[in-house]
């Protein structure tokens, strides 16, 4: 490891440790954080905890992974240590409690990493007090929706925030390539990749961040006091090694982390070309727009300098092995001109992968197709692997493997590639033709049906449409149709300020100038963009507003205190005097294995029954039932 050999645990331990959590010191840090600065915004940060938002942010995460108190969340004696939690004041005093920092960090291997000799091969996960966490994640939903609220973020900074996600960003980033190529021009496309991420950030610069972008002083504080005294035992193994303190860098484990991170570099999306920076977590992309890739080369390699200017006087550096450059254009063989990092030559790709997707210069997909479906056919081989027709599970289980394992392989992303199987001509927008994707869809259908073999004992030769029918799995172009349709569904949830809705949104009209004609005025553009016509398959519908989650101050109290024995005595005790002259239902539902629900009911008038009846929904949720039973019951013979 980095020249050197080491063959015990716990030399191995201290090695990670060293390259991964000590990789940057306090030498790079700013002297005083508390300097004068010229704010004129001033973010108001509620400090009152209400204790219903106390018990999510504590209980509603599941049972984490404890820290090095090795106390879970299923220990916490809530009802009695509810109060107690809320009065801690950490907030309002803005301190981080010393046994909140302590971490237990488990090195975990990488994914598809070979070479573990590699500190890179390993990631380092922070176990922290699950009482801490719940602190944290409360204070990392609220700097999140204020965030977005008051324009902290630029628009194009995502990560850690409600309602982005990285497959539609990516959606945003292909709309304004495609918006460039119909309008005859080419684009160029840079990603850069901050080295260490949440290792490099820097106490005392997070503390002068936040006071410069406007949070109030008790949040700074406690943000000062999250960073202060932080100390680490790493788990290699089955060695611990004893506990040291940690200069600089925030907890991979935290929830406030990611948004903390996000805060840290807020200034990298708004240098220059701010339109045009993508910041997701510690990826970041930088696209130009030209008429020719000479141009638009230049223009990234400007942005590009800028940003690691910006990097040297932030204690910020980025990765040069992770530095791409892809150009969009749809000329036949276009010059591609490349770009330096510190003298090193970053030549163009022919497919790039940023945030899961691979991109192409043509947005064709094919290298994005060719990954996916290989991944999924990968687990459908294990699959068949597992079952045949004489021994295995049954094939109820394994079709629910495909449902939940290789569907979602198969179709990440679709909702910012897939293009639909018609859209509008050129020339005529009334008349639709085909996307010619027909191969794609083709490709990934031919892995469902390969999937969907290992669930059925069927031959070679079944018919295709049978072979959907019996496994209960649509083919790929519906499923793909339907991954479409939901995500347009969920366009119209988004708030005003996301990135895509500012995509999608009809534009203002244009001021015509009578001394110019109009043919001169109008941005000419041949058709619209997947992702607008995505948007159009829903009509249009008011648009939601991001609203902040609300609590009570007082615990929701359970609906049924009482047993059922309690609950029976009382109905019978309520019974006669209630039921002169009224009519009263008693109704029953249930639900079978296979999904079928139904349901039954009895009508009685002066404890007399005067009518009963029964249904049956088919494939349908119990709450179906409790719906179309009683409505059954009370309407009229």
């Amino acid at each position: 490891m980095q020249g050197r050999t080491v063959e015990t645990q716990t030399g191995k331990a201290e090695a990670l440790r060293q390259a991964t959590l000590e990789r940057r010191t306090a030498a790079d840090d700013i002297s005083d954080p508390w300097i004068s600065v010229g704010v004129t915004t001033h973010i108001p940060f509620q400090v009152d905890v209400p204790i219903e938002e106390v018990q999510d942010s504590l209980l509603r995460k599941g049972n984490t992974s404890p820290g090095a108190d090795n106390i879970t969340v299923r220990l916490l004696a809530w009802p009695a240590i509810g109060k107690h939690v809320q009065r801690l004041g950490c907030l309002t005093i803005g301190y981080h409690p010393r046994r909140f920092k302590e971490a237990e960090v488990v090195m975990i291997e990488k994914p598809g990493k070979r070479d573990l000799s590699k500190p890179r091969a390993w990631r380092p996960i922070s176990l922290l007090s699950c009482l801490g966490k719940g602190l944290e994640r409360l204070i990392a939903r609220r700097l999140a929706w204020d965030s977005i609220h008051y324009g902290v973020l630029q628009p194009q900074q995502i990560g850690a925030l409600p309602k982005r996600s990285a497959v539609g960003f990516v959606a945003a980033l292909i709309h304004n390539i495609e918006v460039a190529l119909s309008r005859g021009m080419v684009a160029t496309l840079v990603t850069m990749d901050i080295q260490g991420a949440f290792d490099t950030v820097m106490r005392n610069r997070l503390i002068l961040r936040p006071r410069q972008q406007g949070w109030p002083l008790n949040l700074v504080k406690w943000a000062a006091s999250f960073m202060q005294a932080r100390s680490a035992a790493v788990r290699f193994q089955d060695i611990t090694t004893p506990p040291s303190p940690l200069e600089c860098g925030l907890a991979q484990g935290s929830p406030a982390s990611p948004i903390l991170f996000a805060l840290y570099i807020a200034p990298i999306y708004r240098l220059g070309n701010a339109s045009g920076r993508f910041g997701y977590a510690d990826d970041t992309a930088m696209l130009r727009v030209g008429c020719s890739l000479e141009e638009t080369t230049a223009l990234a390699s400007r942005d590009m300098r800028e940003l690691m200017t910006w990097g040297a006087s932030n204690a910020v550096t980025f990765d040069p092995d992770k530095t791409e450059i892809m150009h969009f254009s749809r000329k036949k063989d276009p010059v591609r001109p490349s770009i330096f990092q510190n003298g090193i030559e970053i030549v163009p790709a022919d497919s790039m992968r940023w945030l899961g997707l691979w991109l192409d210069r043509k947005l064709s997909f094919k290298t994005y197709v060719d990954e996916w479906t290989a991944k999924a056919r990968r687990i459908a081989n294990h699959l068949k692997a597992l079952a045949n027709t004489r021994q295995g599970p049954l094939p109820s289980a394994v079709r629910r493997a495909i449902k939940v394992c290789i569907e979602p392989t198969l179709f990440y992303g679709v909702e910012a590639w897939f293009p639909g199987q018609t859209a509008p001509c050129t020339g005529n927008s009334t008349r639709l033709v085909s996307t010619q994707i027909k191969h794609i869809v083709d490709r990934l259908d031919a892995v469902l049906r390969h999937a969907i073999r290992a669930a059925l004992p069927i031959w070679e030769t079944t018919p295709v449409p049978a072979l959907h029918r019996e496994a209960g799995i649509a083919p790929a172009s519906i499923l793909l149709e339907a991954q479409r349709i939901r995500f347009s569904a969920r366009l119209k949830s988004l708030d005003a300020r996301h990135p895509l809705v500012t995509r999608t949104s009809p534009k203002p009209a244009h001021a015509y100038h009578s001394s110019i004609k109009r043919q001169y005025l109008i941005e000419r553009r041949s058709q619209k963009t997947r992702l607008e016509r995505t948007d159009a398959l829903l009509p249009d519908c008011a648009r939601p507003v991001l609203l902040p989650r609300r609590y009570s101050d007082s615990e929701a109290s359970r609906l049924q205190t009482a047993t059922k024995a309690e609950t029976a005595a009382g109905f019978l005790e309520w019974l006669p005097g209630a039921a002169v002259g009224k009519l009263i239902v008693y109704f029953d539902r249930s639900q079978l294995p296979s999904g079928a629900v139904g349901y039954g009911f009895t009508v009685h008038r002066n404890e007399q029954p005067i009518a009963h009846g029964s249904g049956r929904l088919g494939p349908a949720e119990v709450f179906d039932a409790e719906a179309s039973g009683p409505w059954r019951a009370c309407k009229p013979p």
